[in-house]
């Protein structure tokens, strides 16, 4: 008998094929020799189903995506081609363009059966097949060609497709609107419990919904219609867009990958809600951790956020019958909340300016005074001075605008804020907004019950002690108008230190939960803005994604539109505040850049470096002279533990060495003040970000630099390797020659700037000395990059202001335009404009290409330093492993994870998603395989998971390889760790699993790695501390069967014997002094190992800021790098002088990460606390400038200083000391006169 055999990865149509299948059996149509095949991730190719396949007489391929990758797919097939089994393949995907279709007109009809959809369909393509291919009579029909669009409405069974008509019997005019965007498939199917449900729930909350059904793509030479089209068709009555808010629940981009008009959405200009219908059931979703599964995160995450849509919560879960029918059942709590949010967005287009409340939210960690607005490279409360101007141009009730940034931040330090220590009666009195204990009471009753029980067990009774004063929870923040200006509630960890090491994942404080209730549903705000990257909310426990209504995110949220203004960069983090606190990003640009340049002694010692090149050439009589003043300098400025040669040995290479290492910071690229939302940069600033923009390729283009460089004939990198040796002039030094080339890259765009930018007038260039005389290629390559920026990159700048315009945008309820992140000072131009809502990258293509070369060259720069310190290989690697630097580099770290392991990735033709991996033969790989173990971010677990996968399979496959121990360290280490576990009395199979655990990170559902909470809350006492908090936080094993067990035993003995620990960073926009993550995770890692292993690790830092070279420095290179380049550099700290309070807040914070550093990884020396003395707390004018604009942030860095001492970190000298405890509680005493006044 002959036999089908139909093959899907369409979960749907496989179901419904099987359901027309058993129909056509039942009335005895067909026989039941055929077969459906389901194909999911798991799916595996078996001798059960390749003998099925060899009794197949034709074979039906109906595959989703453009992936052919699947083993199922590949080895059916195969076995196909083998046994010349007919078979017909309908797909997208490179085979399927490849094969020999073997009847056209059959191939079109069965593809025209399956595009209309039905059951009626269905049945009757399995009899159109049996009679074309077998010539078997059936009394098929031929395709119903079925609705492509339409409105749905519970009333009707066809759809409706008149919008005026629907409008007409359905709708009011006085009510706002509501669009759904669904599958048509799922309308086909008669799938329509959920669209039901969300109907009826906008309509039980005073709205109009039309819900509307079409194909995920369109074909116009058929009159199919597509989403844009259908959009257009009924979104919009009598020219107008007649939708309000769109919430739609397609599982894919509504734009990637379509010939479509991209610009459909930003013509609509409403929010997009994107909802979702999960692949979990119900009871999985609500126990899992995570929320989605990794296709989920790929598809209906990360792509869906190309199209600029607002994450919200799921509507329904999938339920498979016991036949097999899948449907999606409502998950009616959670679609309510849906309908909330779309209604809560909705009424921003509604409601007048005048009448709407806006709660503006600084952050501020650590929760003291002398933080508040903590924001990466931004100048918070500038920015938001600013965006009061503008809201109240644009009619907001804004009582008034302070004339500055400082007045500003003073009136809200006038009333309550986190910072206690002061806190006056009068405050408390006249604070505008505080929740009563009943009426906290009253809320708390209303949560789950779950969480009140989590609340009490972590914090106590309500309202709990945190911000309670006489029963009463009190609100930080300042009333301005119908704008509340406020202070986030603290976290926690800082309340009750204790829940550092004993409870990583506990709940926010009651406060925490009271302080968004009040916003939301005491004072009624329409919208809430969280300002600056970033705060606390996007990473309180909860699920992944897809949150539920226990999650602390959404738990604090609630349905309130949330605005939240991003730093560009900082991706990874960004994309969490859109998918776990439900964002609308407002991308923004890193704060100005420049280079180091040398200054004070180190120029000084750069002049006489210079004057030793040119003396040893034409006065060699006066070189003694000049070498006792470099020695003279290089001890003023403690240069000469960091000189590999010393002067003694040769004092030629030690001044090529000094020249080398003034000409690497001369040449980083530091911060000189911080970013102003709105503010499009002018005049010398634009033209330093212009320099720092065009210090790095994009594309094809190159560097402004390089391109000078190499008109020179001169090679860029060689003159910073070899900056001490003479020049081909023969008197100055190639770190002159960079100086000129820097000086040269300045007047490109002095001269530019001259012209007003103006494409048409590039030939000015030619008055310049230096460029006269170049080849004319020479001068094209210029030109080249001169256009770039006349043309692309001033223009951008220019639209900055839409950062503060698109935040106006969103207040009204319009939608904000999407558009990349990324580091543009590292060649992600294409971020520009800023102002957008911005995306990441698929995380199912990491690593690619160039994140693999990267990765490669980050793995080899390692060992070659190790080999050269240590005269051997590494055995055992730590690497810290974030989501926003793979991002980024496009997966570097991942990739040089593999490589060390000697494994790579295997990438599909076409789409270049990763679809497994080659072990690299030892024969090509030249050196042992590398045991590597990885501290992953909670980020990381969330947003790389098919990353995850890749790595733990890796290291597994590596372990079973039949090597030699001496060439394949996971191997042996695998094998000794196992074999102490069997005695021990673990099962050999157990044992093996464990053991092959390379990923930790946090519990599932929390955040961090703890060691920063300690050091602030200075809960520790000895390294030990620390390392057992990193334990604590991060011991969670990952991969294999592990998802988040609590594994200490097989965490603590990878820490016991690791060499070398590395973190890698890929921009120059943020460093490791930004913020204390850096330090809590790699400085942490470190601490873990000093106490489990008894010695210090190497620890390295990677650098791929210049992607065209990589490097890998020690930490402590890195760290005096950083330290000398910007932490007492003037340039830096007269830039944030400019920007007064916030200046002094990130001052005070990067000599505190300072402290922090050297509390884990000892890389402080007793200079570098002598130079913070000097330059910061000593300096009179410091001090003054200080006690003016931010007296709290003068008192923290006393506050360090002292605890460093205190600890035995720094060996003070006793008159500096003495000074500093008079500066520190002549402070306090201002502080509480100030707070009494």
């Amino acid at each position: 008998m002959k036999k089908i055999i139909f093959v899907t990865n369409k979960e749907r149509q496989g179901s419904m094929m099987q359901q027309a299948l058993n129909l056509l059996v039942a009335e005895k149509r067909l026989a039941s020799v055929h077969e459906v095949y389901r194909v999911n991730h798991d799916t595996i190719w078996s001798t059960y189903t390749q003998v099925e396949f060899m009794e197949a007489d034709f074979v039906i391929f109906s595959w989703m995506g453009m992936s052919d990758d699947h083993p199922f797919f590949q080895k059916a097939l195969k076995l196909l081609k083998q046994q010349k089994i007919k078979y017909c393949l309908l797909a997208n995907t490179q085979e399927a363009k490849n094969a020999d279709a073997f009847c056209l007109e059959i191939q079109a009809e069965i593809e025209r059966y399956l595009n209309f959809g039905g059951i009626a369909n269905y049945t009757n393509l399995w009899l159109y097949v049996v009679e074309k291919i077998f010539q078997e009579k059936t009394s098929y029909q031929i395709p119903k060609k079925l609705h492509w669009n339409g409105i749905f409405h519970p009333a009707h069974v066809e759809p409706i497709l008149d919008i005026e008509s629907y409008w007409n019997n359905y709708c009011a005019t006085d009510k706002m609107t509501i669009g759904i965007l669904f599958s048509r498939e799922e309308w086909i199917w008669q799938d329509l419990d959920y669209q039901t449900s969300l109907i009826e729930e906008i309509k039980a909350q005073g709205m109009n919904a039309i819900a509307v059904f079409c194909l995920w793509a369109g074909n116009k030479a058929e009159d199919v219609s597509g989403i844009d089209d259908t959009v257009k068709q009924f979104f919009y009555r009598q020219g107008k867009v007649i939708v309000d808010t769109v919430i739609t629940t397609f599982k894919f981009s509504l734009t990637v990958g379509k010939r479509i008009e991209k610009d459909f959405l930003q013509s609509l200009n409403v929010p997009i809600l994107q909802a979702y219908t999960l692949r979990k059931e119900y009871e999985e979703w609500r126990k899992s951790t995570d929320g989605m599964d990794p296709v989920e995160i790929s598809s209906v995450l990360a792509l869906s956020e190309f199209d600029g849509v607002i994450h919200s919560l799921p509507v329904a879960n999938k339920k498979i019958a016991e036949d097999g029918t899948i449907s999606y059942v409502p998950n009616h709590e959670r679609l309510r909340r849906v309908v909330q949010k779309a209604k809560k967005w909705a009424n921003l287009r509604h409601k007048s300016n005048v009448e709407k409340k806006v709660a503006i939210v600084f952050h501020n960690v650590p929760a003291n005074n002398s933080n508040v607005g903590s924001a990466a490279g931004l100048d918070s409360p500038a920015s938001i001075r600013n965006l009061l101007k503008r809201m109240q141009e644009e009619g907001y009730f804004v009582d008034h605008v302070p004339p500055d940034g400082q007045i500003f931040i003073e009136e809200l330090l006038a009333g309550v804020t986190n910072d206690r220590r002061f806190l006056t009666d009068k405050q408390i009195e006249n604070t505008p907004a505080r929740v009563t204990k009943q009426e906290y009471l009253n809320f708390f009753s209303t949560l789950p019950k779950k969480t009140q029980m989590e609340l009490t067990t972590h914090w106590g009774d309500a309202p709990g002690d945190v911000f309670c004063y006489d029963d009463e929870l009190l609100i930080p923040g300042i009333l301005n108008g119908n704008i509340f200006i406020s202070v986030q509630s603290p976290r926690g960890f800082g309340e009750d230190p204790g829940k550092i090491l004993h409870s990583p994942d506990a709940p926010p404080p009651h406060h925490y939960l009271a302080y968004y209730h009040w916003i939301r549903d005491v004072w009624q705000a329409d919208a809430v803005m969280h300002i600056g990257t970033h705060g606390s909310l996007e990473w309180l426990p909860g699920k992944s994604a897809a949150l539920s209504d226990t999650c602390y995110p959404d738990l604090a949220l609630g349905d309130l539109p949330n605005l939240y203004p991003y730093l560009i960069t900082i991706v990874g983090e960004g994309t969490q505040a859109k998918r776990r606190g439900s964002a609308c990003l407002i991308g923004h640009l890193p704060a100005p850049m420049s280079h180091a340049g040398a200054y004070e002694e180190m120029a000084e010692l750069e002049k006489y470096l210079e004057e030793y090149i040119h003396f040893k050439v034409y006065q060699p009589a006066n070189l003694e002279t000049v070498k006792a003043k470099i020695n003279e300098k290089v001890l003023a400025l403690n240069l000469s533990e960091d000189m590999k040669t010393k002067p003694t040995e040769n004092f030629d290479d030690y001044v090529q060495e000094l020249h080398c290492y003034i000409t690497d910071i001369k040449n980083l690229q530091i911060r000189t003040g911080l970013h102003i939302l709105g503010n499009a940069p002018t005049n010398q600033l634009l033209q330093d970000y212009l320099l720092a923009l065009t210090n790095s390729e994009h594309d094809d283009l190159p560097s402004l630099p390089k391109a000078i460089t190499k008109a020179f004939q001169l090679d860029y990198y060689l003159l910073l390797e070899k900056s001490g040796q003479i020049s081909a002039d023969g008197i100055t030094s190639n770190g002159i020659v960079l100086d000129k080339i820097r000086t040269y890259c300045q007047e490109v765009i002095s001269v530019l700037a001259d012209t007003s930018y103006d494409m048409d007038r590039l030939g000015q260039l030619q008055y310049l000395d230096w460029y006269k005389g170049l080849a004319e290629e020479s001068k094209s390559e210029i030109q080249r990059v001169a256009a770039f920026i006349c043309k692309e990159l001033v223009g951008n700048l220019e639209k900055t202001t839409q950062e503060i315009e698109n935040c106006l945008s969103g207040l009204s309820g319009k939608y904000v335009e999407p558009g990349p992140a990324g580091a543009p000072t590292s060649g992600a131009i294409e971020v520009l404009p800023t102002g957008r809502n911005f995306y990441g990258v698929d995380p199912s293509k990491l690593p690619s290409p160039i994140g693999w070369t990267l990765g490669k060259s980050l793995a080899d720069s390692v060992i070659s330093r190790y080999l050269a310190e240590e005269g051997c290989y590494p055995e055992n690697i730590g690497m810290i492993l974030w989501c926003g630097a793979n991002l980024r580099s496009r997966g570097q770290c991942v990739a040089e994870f593999l490589y060390l392991l000697g494994v790579k990735p295997v990438w599909k033709k076409g789409s270049m998603r990763v679809v497994g991996l080659e072990v690299i033969p030892l024969e090509e790989l030249k050196r042992p395989r590398i045991d590597v173990t990885s501290r992953i971010s909670g980020l990381f677990r969330d947003g790389m998971p098919a990353a995850m996968k890749w790595l733990d399979e890796a290291v597994r496959i590596v372990g079973e390889l039949d090597e030699d121990i001496e060439a394949n360290y996971v191997r042996k280490h695998m094998l000794s760790d196992a074999e102490e576990m069997k005695k021990e009395g673990v099962a050999p199979k157990d044992a093996w699993q464990q053991v092959g655990c390379r990923l930790f990170g946090c519990k599932p559902g929390a955040y961090g790695a703890g060691v920063g909470n300690a050091l602030e809350a200075k809960n520790w006492e000895t390294v030990d501390d620390l390392a057992q908090i990193y334990l604590q936080w991060g011991a969670h094993a990952y991969g294999g069967q592990q998802n988040g067990t609590y594994r200490p035993n097989l965490f603590t003995k990878r820490l016991s014997v690791m060499d070398i620990t590395i973190k890698n960073e890929d921009n120059r926009e943020a460093t490791m002094l930004d913020s204390d993550d850096f330090n809590a995770f790699h400085g942490g890692l470190i601490a873990a190992v000093r106490s489990f292993k008894g010695s210090a690790p190497r620890s390295y830092c990677g650098d791929s800021s210049d992607r065209q070279k990589v490097v890998v420095r020690s930490l402590g290179e890195e760290f005096k790098r950083i330290f000398r380049g910007e932490v007492i550099n003037p340039k830096h700290i007269e830039g944030m002088k400019k920007h007064g309070y916030k200046g002094a807040a990130d001052l005070a914070g990067a000599i505190a990460r300072c402290y922090d550093w050297d509390a884990t990884s000892c890389v402080m020396e007793n200079w570098m606390y002598e130079k913070i003395a000097a330059k910061y707390a000593l300096n009179k004018e410091m001090q003054d400038w200080m006690r003016k604009v931010n007296p709290w942030a003068l008192q923290r860095i006393a506050e360090k200083l002292l605890e460093a001492q205190q600890r035995q970190m720094w060996q003070a000298k006793s008159e500096t000391l003495e000074e500093l405890k008079s500066l520190y509680l002549s402070i306090e005493g201002e502080l509480e006169e100030r707070s009494e006044d």
